[in-house]
């Protein structure tokens, strides 16, 4: 395997691992409606985005007030 297939096999792994904890923690903490569980999914996935775009929305800011 070349080394950039066992990089990308090993984040595709950690991807998988993330998803599946986050599922059984879901799963864990719902009420078991499938309503319920949506919710807490969708809410967990919201917030893993504001999470992912907090990098961008810092960079704009900076680049903002250095045009300033």
């Amino acid at each position: 395997m070349e080394k950039w297939q066992e990089k990308e096999y090993k984040r595709d792994k950690i991807i998988e691992n993330a998803v599946n904890a986050a599922d059984r923690i879901i799963l864990d903490g719902s009420d078991g409606s499938s309503e319920e569980t949506n919710y807490l999914t969708a809410i967990v996935a919201k917030r893993l985005a504001e999470k992912a775009l907090l990098p961008f929305q810092t960079a704009l800011q900076k680049r903002d007030l250095n045009e300033s």
